[in-house]
């Protein structure tokens, strides 16, 4: 007889917290096998959690920590790529029809996730979803046709900036209890919808934690957030070649120090050993898994945290 896979076993919590945290599954690039792709799970101060882009490894890297979907209160997507998407069909077939000991089905009433993304991100991640998602069981064990809002409530966004060139709002604003946050267009892959968060960690509004997801390096936007922005995760890469669709550390090395100084990287290469000492010495911080960050503060808070900053 097989031997009994053990689950790992992570503490976990809803209850309320006086700050917003992010606890990183994986911050590798896209064919990382040392750190993941990128996946993190957000902590609101009311105790729910939210998980930020969901790639092809988030059903692992959510059972390493001892989790399942039923413990995610809400998705947020960036871009659709593998990376940062590809686990969104496990995510929806789990919570929909079930599994042994695990949470109340969709199907048999338990509640469903909800899914936050720019209406241009959301058409694309129907387009890949839809094989296998537009063919549901009904309660009555019928085959019939779904949509997203059948396995999701899809979060519409309350505010809209009209668009900046492309054929998409330049960014929309959504607001769900707990959080409130902006997606904003960003330039990663030309003409394809990629967003960028800003995620509001104050009462007021006033305080960000802004998300990259995957872009190049715009210089003038972060000088301009870097004032209200407690922490900038962006994503880098330090192998440069022509038509780079990811933000270039020579360049990102050009911020002003005080940017530099707020800005984590991630999505970065299985390499990053040998460009680490360089990254820190500029005034960065790098994303490990396991590394926890206090939004409110921008602080590292975890046991990883010391290797992250260079300790």
């Amino acid at each position: 007889m097989p031997a009994k896979v053990k689950r790992p076993v992570t503490a976990k919590s809803n209850e309320p917290s006086p700050s917003m945290t992010l606890t990183v599954l994986g911050s590798g690039s896209a064919f990382s096998r040392l750190y993941g792709t990128t996946c993190s799970l957000l902590r609101l101060r009311d105790g729910r959690a939210w998980l930020i882009d969901c790639g092809r490894q988030a059903p692992d890297q959510l059972w390493a920590r001892g989790l399942t979907w039923w413990d995610i209160d809400g998705q947020i997507i960036t871009h659709v790529h593998g990376d940062h998407a590809y686990g969104l069909e496990d995510f929806a077939l789990m919570r929909y029809y079930g599994g042994a000991n695990v949470g109340r089905s969709v199907l048999s009433g338990g509640a469903k996730p909800t899914l936050v993304a720019h209406s241009a991100v959301l058409a694309e991640i129907w387009e890949f979803l839809a094989p296998s998602l537009r063919y549901r069981g009904d309660e009555n064990a019928r085959t019939t046709t779904g949509g997203l809002q059948d396995y999701f409530t899809v979060l519409e966004p309350g505010t809209l900036e009209k668009p900046h060139g492309a054929s998409w709002n330049h960014s929309e604003t959504f607001r769900t209890p707990g959080l409130e946050l902006t997606v904003r267009e960003t330039q990663h892959v030309p003409t394809k919808p990629s967003t960028a968060l800003e995620i509001v960690v104050d009462g007021e509004g006033d305080r960000i934690a802004w998300w990259g997801g995957d872009s190049i390096v715009d210089a003038d936007r972060l000088v301009e957030l870097e004032p209200r922005t407690v922490v900038f995760f962006h994503d880098c890469t330090f192998t440069e070649h022509p038509g780079i669709v990811h933000a270039a550390f020579s360049h990102l090395k050009k911020l002003p120090r005080r940017v530099r100084e707020k800005i984590v990287l991630m999505h970065h290469d299985d390499n990053l050993a040998d460009h680490r000492a360089a990254a820190l010495e500029q005034g960065f911080r790098l994303l490990l898994p396991g590394v926890v960050v206090d939004l409110e503060t921008g602080c590292f808070v975890s046991e990883a945290a010391a290797t992250a900053r260079g300790g």
